[in-house]
């Protein structure tokens, strides 16, 4: 019967929940690191239990207890727990892994593992079990912020070269130095050369990423493994099965403009307002996916995405949210508990929420919905700028239906300097959208004399311009219903220039495709002639050619006349004497 356990996170004498992996064989060699759980599961990296040279894992390893002292000295066997193997993808994300220990574990602790916000220079430690060192050796590090595969990864660099990460850390716990939580596994090492000298860091599988991949965690009890508040609450994620949302389309501009200020564009400032509708359900959707984008633990992406790369709109790095909070008819200790919580700090604390929040700011990008709707929302703003103060950032939805009633949020608007400001961004973005609608009909022209169906492009630009044009001379400039104004202009200019973005990437891979084909066309003809044998297709050529030069075609039936006449070519060749096809460019779209 093993000891009772009990959780206690936070002293390294204490971090008796620390493991260690062998091999289930006589030799006994060392695997890695791996981190008690409750109910005897171990945490650890995939490959570590990786048999070598195959994508399967070891039936069973032995599982140690260096901090346990002589008890279980000996280990217990482990085996993987059904479907929560989740090895290493070709693109590198997953590589986690969840043991069953097949007896009660000695160790006096267990480890909860918490959320925690990926911030700069945060430091942490942690301790693996190289070649020679069965004892251990112990490490502390920098957090540098997200990275690796698909922004599943936070990296980690050494704090000196005495905490170089070795081989045989992987799996081994992240400790936050400021908690004392466990916030993530070593997952890898990185040794590079740049300007001469020689550089090490490592990465970390943060809480987020564990949660995203391992079903059995996620989806305990509260707190069983997991602890600390999620990034993002129910209430703003989105659900696909919601029938209310399935007809919807989400404000494509809306989300870009959330998405640009998660990315911290330059143009865009730590603190933003937009103003929302009540009945606009398009926005509140599009505030929803992107969140649930941005979340790490939430997001089904599995690689990295920025917005604007392809024709699905906007998509944000994962984990590119620390705290997402619903405000309405919340008081200032309120909000500021749900802050306090989101930075990790435990427990009510001597001090009042807003002092503690003060006191421990972190750098947190915070996305605040129902601002004007709080119950004291001058306080809830002031509590806001404490957090950019201390470096974070903050984006307040407000709806604009409430505020058109007297409201202490209402009659403190922002300063006229932001609404300059505003103005010029929105200045700037309808000057992108004109020059990038121009470059779309330039293409457009271009493409006329090969092209069937052409693409449809409207012009906002002119509109837009005179919107901005009337906003300049409004006379409210900096009252409430101004800047309602200035976020519906500003997210349909996003909302065109998405439009016209796609049009310009669908030409202009129509074109380069057109004349790829041709390329084709013609440089198979020159082999054909060259040996003499240029009637072995010649139909097949002409009717490629016709399509090609002979006025606007679909680009589909172009290329399928060139795939027939490439593979009638190809088969002269072959049967010709003293030819090679060699293996071609390439024949599909």
């Amino acid at each position: 019967m093993g000891a009772l356990i009990s959780e206690t996170n936070f002293s390294t004498d204490q971090e008796t929940w620390r493991v260690r992996l062998r091999t289930d064989d006589p030799r006994g060699h060392v695997l890695g690191a791996g981190v008690l759980l409750r109910d005897g599961l171990v945490l650890t990296c995939a490959h570590v239990i990786q048999i070598t040279g195959t994508d399967g894992h070891k039936p069973s390893v032995v599982v140690e207890f260096p901090g346990s002292g002589g008890a279980g000295s000996d280990g217990l066997r482990a085996t993987v727990v059904p479907g929560h193997w989740v090895p290493r993808a070709d693109d590198h994300t997953g590589d986690l892994a969840l043991l069953q220990l097949a007896g009660p574990p000695p160790a006096a602790s267990y480890a909860t593992l918490h959320r925690l916000p990926t911030l700069w220079n945060h430091r942490v430690h942690f301790a693996g079990y190289p070649s020679r060192l069965t004892g251990g050796k112990w490490a502390e590090a920098l957090i540098k912020g997200p990275g690796g595969p698909g922004d599943e990864w936070v990296q980690i660099d050494p704090v000196t070269e005495a905490d170089t990460i070795l081989r045989r850390f992987s799996g081994a716990g992240v400790v936050d130095n400021r908690t004392g939580h466990v916030i993530g596994i070593v997952v890898s090492k990185l040794e590079s050369e740049r300007e001469g000298a020689h550089h090490r860091h490592g990465y970390m599988i943060p809480t987020g990423t564990i949660v995203k991949h391992l079903k059995r965690v996620r989806e305990a009890e509260p707190e069983r493994y997991i602890g600390g508040r999620r990034p993002v609450p129910d209430p703003l994620i989105a659900d696909p099965a919601d029938p209310a949302s399935a007809p919807l389309a989400p404000d494509r501009g809306f989300a870009r403009w959330l998405t640009r200020w998660l990315a911290g564009e330059d143009d865009m400032a730590d603190v933003e307002s937009t103003f929302v509708r009540h009945e606009d359900a398009e926005a509140d959707l599009a505030l929803r996916t992107t969140l649930t984008l941005a979340d790490r633990e939430r997001s089904p992406r599995t690689s990295s995405a920025t917005y604007g790369h392809d024709d699905t709109g906007p998509a944000p790095r994962a984990g590119s949210i620390d705290l997402a909070l619903v405000v309405s008819d919340k008081t200032p200790a309120q909000v500021a508990e749900e802050i306090a919580e989101g930075m990790g700090l435990d427990g009510p604390g001597p001090l009042p929420p807003s002092a503690r929040v003060a006191a421990d700011a972190l750098a947190l990008t915070t996305v605040v919905r129902g601002v004007d709707e709080a119950a004291r929302p001058v306080e809830t703003v002031e509590l806001l700028h404490t957090l950019v103060r201390h470096g974070g950032t903050a984006a307040a939805r407000l709806p604009a239906a409430r505020l058109a009633r007297p409201a202490p949020y209402a009659r403190t608007p922002p300063h006229p300097a932001c609404s300059r400001r505003w103005l010029e961004r929105i200045g700037r973005r309808i000057d992108v959208l004109a020059r990038t609608e121009e470059d779309a009909r330039d293409l457009r022209r271009r493409a006329a004399s090969c092209v069937s169906p052409l693409p449809r492009l409207p012009r906002y630009a002119p509109d837009l311009e005179l919107k901005a044009a009337r906003l300049e001379a409004d006379p409210q400039q900096g009252a409430t219903g101004f800047l309602v104004k200035l976020s519906y202009v500003e997210r349909t200019a996003e909302t065109a220039l998405l439009e016209a973005e796609a049009v310009h990437r669908l030409l202009t891979r129509q074109l380069a495709r057109h004349q790829e084909l041709r390329g084709l066309l013609d440089g198979y003809q020159a082999r054909l002639a060259a040996h003499g044998i240029t009637e072995a297709a010649a139909s097949l050529h002409q009717d490629a050619q016709r399509l090609l030069t002979g006025g606007p075609c679909e680009p589909a039936v172009a290329e399928a006349a060139v795939v027939r006449f490439l593979r009638e070519a190809r088969t002269a060749l072959e049967a010709h004497p003293g030819t090679e096809t060699g293996t071609g460019p390439e024949e599909g779209p």
